[in-house]
C-alpha cells in the first residue's frame, strides 16, 4: 500500500472513518441536519485533519516510541490542529468543537497505530477526511429527505439517522476484498 491513490481510495471506501471504523458519530448526528451544516462541518473536520498530518509529517523523526507517549503525542497534535484549523477555513467555530471531534484523534491514532509515515500521512488524511466529508453531506441530504417520509416516531431523529448509517456502512463493507 505504497501508490498514494491506493490509500486515497482504500481510506475513502473501506476504512471509512465514520461508517466503518465508527468515529466522528456525534458529527453525523448534529452536523447534518442541514447540508450547509454538514458542508460547514466536513470542511473544519477536511482542514484539521489535513493540518495534523502535516504537522505530523513535518514532526516525523521526533514522533516517540513508546505506546503511551505516542497516544499523548498525536492527542497534543490533534489539539494544536485544532486551534490552526478554523483560522484555515475563515468559519468562527471554537476550538472545543475540534478539540472533542472524535473523528480527528481517531484519525491521528489509527495512523499511529498502522504505522502510517512521510508522505503517506497526508494521503491517509486526504482520503479519510474526504471519505468523511462526502457522508457528512451524504447523510445531511438523506434527513432532509427523511423529514418528508413518514418515519414513525419512536426511530424519527437520531435513530432513524443511525440505523441509516449502518445500513450505508454495510453497503462500503461490500467493497472489501
Amino acid at each position: 500500500m505504497t501508490d498514494g491513490l491506493d490509500i486515497f481510495v482504500e481510506t475513502v471506501i473501506t476504512g471509512n472513518l465514520v461508517l466503518i471504523q465508527g468515529l466522528g458519530l456525534y458529527a453525523l448526528t448534529r452536523y447534518t441536519k442541514t447540508v450547509r451544516g454538514a458542508v460547514k462541518a466536513g470542511l473544519n473536520t477536511v482542514a484539521g485533519m489535513l493540518v495534523g498530518a502535516s504537522i505530523l509529517w513535518l514532526l516525523g523523526d521526533i514522533v516517540p516510541t513508546s505506546p503511551t507517549s505516542q497516544i499523548g503525542f498525536y492527542v497534543l497534535v490533534g489539539f494544536v490542529s485544532a486551534l490552526i484549523a478554523p483560522r484555515l477555513t475563515g468559519q468562527n467555530t471554537s476550538p472545543e468543537y475540534h478539540v472533542v471531534d472524535t473523528a480527528l484523534i481517531g484519525l491521528l491514532l489509527l495512523m499511529a497505530v498502522r504505522g502510517v509515515a512521510g508522505a503517506q500521512n497526508v494521503w491517509v488524511a486526504l482520503g479519510v477526511s474526504f471519505g468523511y466529508f462526502v457522508v457528512l453531506v451524504v447523510m445531511a441530504s438523506i434527513r432532509e429527505r427523511l423529514a418528508l417520509a413518514p418515519v414513525p416516531k419512536a426511530l424519527q431523529g437520531t435513530p432513524i439517522v443511525l440505523i441509516t448509517a449502518g445500513l450505508l456502512g454495510l453497503a462500503l463493507l461490500g467493497f472489501r476484498f
